[in-house]
């Protein structure tokens, strides 16, 4: 249901609104900007209709945090004729998709919750087309993997599933990222030589250059998925992956979850190493706490709560499998074709 949502401190003025509008439209009211976005928090709306001049929080201020809350809402704001100034730079800034002045004729702001309305599903279409697109692109590029380096595909499995549930203890929003950036964390192994992933999986020591081989898959997956749409954040959590825990002090909304989205591949891949050399759970985890200071401490506290509500002997789940020759033939050559074009970037570079 695409729902309109209309916001005064005059709670009068809004049901006056829902009077006129009820007939044509699914409308709801509230009686301010703290109200509202409490509203928008449980719930979805098409359009936010604001006044302008309301106490505690402007229409302008309400309207930028709806946008920054709930980007697929559409903003319509309502001023009077003395804040046409305030009005205009609003719309020019992105925040607002409309204004009017009040008072609104009827056949106005009709035309215009019907263009918002427009607007809303044209949004939702993009958003859904690009999801899909999104979507298919992990999934060939997950299948690449699968066919190119089967061990790092299972691994990539494994890590999904750690960091699902750890970023389910702690309640974190925005869950697909972390999901993405697992299964996508060891795209960029197409790049290394499967004897030294043989020998990182197995706990063998590494040379010098062998290790350097190794780390560089973080990077090259960063490489491969930092132009697709959607997934820059991705590509810096994929690129970090190997990094150790330095602190969350002075992290911006977006560098924080970057940062927090490294940490969750981390310690979920110090732990899938560690249980694959066969140690059990509980002794990976001390053997983790040992080296407390490498993980972000939340996310290692939130992992051993997994652990201990994990009934004793269950089942590790486990997907792996060797790819037919079909796929070996059909995705060797697009992976070899992604390699040369990295070596061609880092030439240029």
């Amino acid at each position: 249901m695409e729902t309109i949502l209309l916001v005064d401190d005059d709670i009068r003025v809004v049901s006056a609104l829902q009077r006129r509008l009820y007939k044509s439209y699914p409308v709801e009211i509230a009686g301010g900007a703290a109200e509202a976005l409490e509203a928008i928090a449980g719930a979805s709306y098409a359009v936010v209709v604001s006044d302008l001049q309301m106490p505690g929080m402007n229409g302008i201020e309400f309207l930028s945090r709806v946008k920054e809350t709930s980007p697929e809402t559409v903003r319509v704001l309502l001023t009077g004729q003395a804040d046409l100034v305030a009005a205009i730079a609003a719309v020019n800034e992105g925040s607002v998709f409309r204004f009017l002045t009040k008072p609104c004729p009827d056949e106005l702001l009709t035309k215009t919750l019907d263009a918002a309305l427009d607007q809303h599903r044209l949004i939702i279409g993009e958003r859904d087309v690009l999801q899909e697109t999104l979507m298919s692109t992990v999934g060939v590029l997950v299948e690449i993997l699968a066919a190119i380096q089967p061990a790092a595909f299972g691994r990539a499995w494994r890590v999904r599933r750690h960091v699902r549930t750890v970023a389910q203890e702690m309640k974190l929003g925005d869950l697909w990222q972390f999901e993405v950036a697992a299964m996508l964390s060891q795209i960029g192994c197409i790049s290394i030589d499967p004897d030294v992933l043989r020998k990182y999986d197995a706990g063998e020591q590494l040379s010098a250059a062998e290790a350097d081989q190794l780390l560089s898959h973080a990077r090259v997956g960063r490489t491969l998925l930092e132009q697709i749409p959607r997934l820059h954040s991705v590509s810096q959590m994929i690129d970090r992956q190997h990094h150790a825990f330095n602190g969350n002090d002075g992290f911006q909304p977006g560098t924080y979850m970057v940062a927090l989205g490294a940490q969750l591949l981390h310690a979920a891949l110090d732990f899938d190493r560690l249980t694959g050399m066969g140690h059990s759970a509980e002794d990976a985890l001390i053997e983790m706490r040992r080296n407390a200071p490498q993980y972000d401490p939340d996310v290692l506290a939130a992992m051993e709560r997994v652990q201990r509500e994990t009934e004793p002997g269950a089942p590790t789940e486990v997907r792996h499998r060797e790819p037919t020759e079909v796929e070996r033939q059909l995705f060797r050559p697009i992976a070899q074709q992604v390699l040369r074009s990295l070596k061609e970037r880092q030439a240029i570079h």
